[in-house]
């Protein structure tokens, strides 16, 4: 009969009733205790069942310890069953998860299994083919442990919409670089085609005057001095003087103009620079007028002075040209608007690409939808209705591709001043559709952290209370005395050693998660020494240890573990105080734990340095630990107290980062 469809006909009792409300997991990953408690922690009755095995001389001792494990993988799998009953209607996801471990463990028949190893192990001859069928069983039943361990459908759902909203965010961010270029070079084309008419009138004016020039000159050349033509030609000269001056001024506010528009722009600094110089040359050619006609009136000679101002005329007409030549090199408004059309293109694709997908998150949320009515119409209904609609930002970002069209068809048109505010729409509208995104990541994220608080909270609290409890096995057996011991001390300390090494596989699957989280400094390396403590805390019991070593660091596990739990209580306090918070400007991630919390972590953890110093050193002068024990704790020591001042050092300077 399959694990998955037999029933029981007698009634659970208060213990067992009991002991499935450990496992129960609303939420994240489920826990690796979930397979190791049930499987290492007997009830009262199976404990008694135990130790009257243990009591029986029959058998091999290494024998009647397999069959020991036999018996609770048995109670194992009676309480998994138990426990999918009731997760049936509250939590069906983890429910069909259990009913996955039942069915795996009968295809590979675990439990026979268990009952071979125990009959190899009575026959002396069979000791390799024990082994070999132990480490099969170990391989076999991680299968079981990896079902318990795989990550909840909704984790990974919203793991995967982080990561698309992210992708989003980026590609707008993108879009607003080549469309503040594209505003920005709009802008400059318009100024450029303003600049361009008005250096076109300056040349005009220039050529007029050049001409009057030469009249001039002809006309002073001509005439005799005092004589009526030569004060007419005097008047002319001093007149363009004037005009020459009114042109330079002209010229210098065309140049100023065009400055500071986009100051690394090299023909817009080429062009203000020969405007500028035009100006120079022009006030330059109306002095030289201006004494010429000076000369004139003196009936002195002003060829000279006329060919300087002649000469300057020409300078600035060269100038002002080249000038032109040096606007007429930037991107033409043809060539803003191919760009502008290749901007926009790739915007409708963004929108499209949101728009497929979000349509695919509406089927999936339809179907969730008719399941959830099924269960319960009103969750159904809610699920659809949130699965259609359309992905954050993605009206805002179909919205600036009408925009950047409309800028488009402008540029097109050769009229750059008409798409900047048709660009300055686009960029307002990404903009918009960013915020909306960084909003529904930052909302995303702050699930992920409260959940994955919650999950830490919970794995601690199961940390603290194993830890406990084979802290007071401890003092007991030392309080007994190592030379008191015997056989059934012996198999009670090989117990506590397996559950130790046991909390520091769980202890290493939290530090998983938070290097995931990937925010937090000091946390996961407290969580780590955690870890090692215990690892060397079951080596020490393996040992019979139980001296003062062992207990002082098992009493500093339990210390460790309720600061980490605190940490994690109070930053669920503050989220259910604050509630999430508002999209922030910045992209970084708020941390799972905040700065003063993690302090207070590195600060305790200084201080079981300093503690666990002193007692080495007593161990040194006391000679109550051997010196290659003490050797290595103080080697361990030393690593951990160049650990503290390297994460004092990242705290600071990730405090004086911007």
């Amino acid at each position: 009969m399959s694990l998955t469809t037999r029933r029981r006909t007698t009634p659970a009792s208060p213990s067992d009733r009991g002991a499935p409300a450990v496992l129960s997991r609303p939420h994240g990953v489920w826990p690796v205790s979930a397979f190791l408690l049930i499987l290492a922690a007997p009830t009262a009755q199976a404990r008694a069942q135990d130790d009257a095995a243990a009591g029986a001389a029959d058998r091999d001792p290494l024998a009647m310890k397999q069959v020991m494990i036999r018996d609770r993988f048995e109670r194992f799998e009676d309480r998994i069953f138990r426990l999918q009953e009731q997760l049936e209607e509250t939590e069906p996801e983890n429910a069909r998860r259990l009913a996955r471990v039942l069915e795996r463990a009968g295809e590979l028949g675990l439990q026979e299994r268990l009952e071979l190893i125990a009959t190899l192990l009575e026959d002396a001859t069979s000791m390799t083919n024990a082994v070999e069928a132990q480490g099969e069983w170990i391989n076999q039943a991680d299968q079981l442990l990896a079902i318990l361990l795989e990550r909840d459908s909704g984790d990974d759902e919203r793991k995967r919409r982080i990561d698309q909203l992210d992708e989003y965010r980026k590609s707008v961010d993108h879009l607003l670089e080549q469309e503040r270029e594209l505003r920005d070079a709009s802008g400059e084309a318009g100024r450029a085609q303003g600049m361009l008419r008005q250096l076109d009138q300056a040349i005009q004016r220039l050529d007029a005057m050049i001409s009057k020039q030469a009249g001039v000159s002809e006309q002073s050349g001509q005439a005799a001095p005092g004589s009526p033509e030569a004060g007419e030609a005097s008047e002319q000269q001093a007149d363009l003087s004037k005009d020459a001056e009114q042109l330079s001024e002209d010229v210098e506010r065309l140049a100023d103009l065009q400055p500071d528009a986009v100051p690394d722009h090299e023909a817009a600094k080429a062009a203000q620079a020969q405007t500028k110089a035009a100006a120079q040359s022009l006030q330059a050619g109306s002095k030289a007028m201006s004494q010429a006609a000076g000369s004139m009136q003196q009936s002195k000679p002003a060829g000279q002075q006329q060919a300087q101002a002649a000469e300057a005329l020409n300078k600035a007409k060269e100038q002002l040209e080249k000038a032109k030549e040096a606007l007429q090199a930037r991107p033409t408004s043809k060539e803003l608007a191919e760009k502008q059309k290749q901007v926009a293109e790739e915007t409708g694709a963004l929108a499209q690409k949101m728009q497929e997908e979000s349509g695919q998150q509406g089927a999936q949320g339809d179907q969730q939808g008719q399941q959830g009515g099924q269960q319960g119409g009103q969750q159904g209904q809610q699920g659809s209705q949130q699965g259609s609609q359309p992905s954050p930002g993605q009206q805002n970002v179909q919205q600036a591709q009408q925009d950047m069209q409309q800028a488009g068809e402008s540029l097109q048109q050769d009229s750059p001043q008409e798409a900047v505010p048709q660009q300055e729409q686009a960029i307002e509208k990404l903009e918009q559709a960013k915020a909306e995104l960084q909003k529904a990541l930052e909302d995303l994220r702050e699930e992920e952290r409260a959940e994955a608080l919650r999950d830490l909270e919970q794995r601690f609290r199961e940390l603290l209370s194993k830890q406990r409890a084979i802290n007071e096995a401890t003092v007991r057996l030392s309080d007994r005395g190592e030379e008191n011991f015997g056989r059934p001390e012996h198999l009670q300390l090989a117990d506590l050693a397996s559950n130790e090494r046991t909390l520091s596989q769980e202890a290493a699957t939290c530090l998983h998660i938070l290097e995931e989280d990937a925010t937090t400094i000091v946390f996961p390396s407290v969580l780590e020494q955690i870890s090692v403590d215990m690892a060397t805390v079951a080596k020490r019991l393996t040992e019979l240890n139980v001296g003062l070593l062992t207990q002082r660091i098992e009493q500093q596990i339990v210390e460790t573990l309720e600061q980490l739990l605190e940490a994690v209580q109070q930053m669920q306090q503050e989220n259910e105080q604050q509630g999430i918070p508002q999209a922030q400007t910045g992209e970084q991630e708020r941390p799972l734990l905040p700065p003063s919390a993690e302090l207070k972590l590195l600060r305790a953890s200084q201080i079981r340095i300093n503690q666990r110093t002193d007692l080495m050193s007593r161990a040194a002068t006391d000679r109550f630990e051997s010196d290659e024990t003490t050797a290595e704790a103080l080697d361990t020591l030393a690593k951990r107290q160049k650990e503290c001042a390297e994460l004092a050092t990242e705290i600071r300077d990730r405090k004086q980062m911007p």
